[in-house]
């Protein structure tokens, strides 16, 4: 395991830091944001300046310190209050439902617990792509075992150009505001990721700048240009394996990329079951960055981290 050491700033975004991420990608001001009124919710007239240091700042750098430093946690929101799971290797306590109507044009599929929004639960998001030539069928073991750990887990097929990934963000903020909808004011619209296997990754990198995100988690599909990670404004998850011919395309992401980033390659793992050999570390991964689950950051960031042995080989950088 190689680890790449910078100096740790550790900068705590306040409760309204998702409104000023929707704002921008870059720096953020609050003379800047002026002329908007509300976003979720919140007046940004009202909100104080962070990350002023330059036209080049990311959401999740610590711009305004002298070191330069970078967060190591991710940015502060809506808490989703998750209960809390004993291993991430199996089914999480909630019971899965699916929707296969779902989205604008009812071709996609949602999965979400069938006891939504219990005891006020505020359930974090992830929009998916699946493999080329697959649709959200042939991931409906992936999207109710996320569903079982309270995740709201959107679906629908490919097109590599990510449209359909934002649409599907889009899709999920009107259903949270869709009084007859079973995902109304249920959806915790601060917490959300996008993700894919192969294809679906690729269509991840391609919309991988949206200000709605907070992580995006990447599985057997390595850009073919090694410019897929230009894109990256937050924290990135990238799976391959030993056997998958798309792992060295992975790995010139990995080295391209300038966003604090997790890489771990799974032994005896080829293309087609990089997914689901890789569910324990995505389920961790999201139990951390969309749960508010900080201390699974030693099960990445960590010396003797869970995930950087035994069948994960790992490397990381730019935290």
């Amino acid at each position: 395991m190689k680890q790449i050491n910078l100096n740790i700033a550790k900068f705590s975004l306040s409760a309204v830091a998702a409104a000023l991420l929707a704002l921008s990608v870059g720096s953020v001001q609050a003379g800047s944001a002026a002329s908007q009124q509300t976003v979720a919710g919140v007046n940004v007239n009202e909100l104080v300046a962070i990350n002023v240091g330059g036209d080049n700042c990311r959401p999740w750098q610590d711009c305004d310190d002298d070191d330069g430093g970078v967060i190591v946690t991710p940015p502060e929101g809506e808490d989703s209050d998750l209960p809390a799971v004993s291993s991430v290797e199996r089914n999480g306590p909630y019971t899965p439902t699916i929707d296969k109507n779902a989205g604008s044009g009812r071709q996609g599929w949602v999965a979400y617990p069938r006891n939504i929004g219990q005891d006020g639960v505020k359930h974090p998001v992830l929009v998916w792509g699946p493999g080329a030539g697959t649709g959200p069928a042939e991931y409906e073991w992936f999207l109710e075992r996320l569903a079982s750990h309270g995740f709201i887990v959107y679906s629908e097929v490919s097109t590599s150009s990510g449209s359909e990934l934002k649409s599907a963000i889009t899709w999920l903020q009107q259903q949270n505001e869709n009084a007859s909808s079973p995902l109304y004011q249920n959806i915790n619209v601060s917490r959300i990721a996008a993700g894919g296997h192969s294809r679906g990754s690729i269509s991840t990198f391609a919309m991988a700048d949206d200000p709605r995100l907070t992580t995006t988690i990447h599985v057997a599909g390595g850009s073919f240009d090694g410019n897929g990670s230009d894109n990256l404004r937050n924290p990135a998850l990238y799976v391959g394996g030993t056997e998958d011919f798309a792992t060295s395309n992975a790995t010139r992401d990995y080295q391209n990329t300038d966003v604090p980033v997790f890489f771990t390659i799974l032994d005896d793992t080829d293309h087609i079951t990089a997914t689901r050999n890789g569910m324990p570390i995505i389920t961790a991964w999201l139990r951390w960055y969309l749960a508010g689950e900080d201390e699974r950051k030693a099960d990445f960031i960590a010396p003797n981290c869970t995930y950087c042995s035994g069948i994960y080989d790992s490397e990381y950088k730019n935290w």
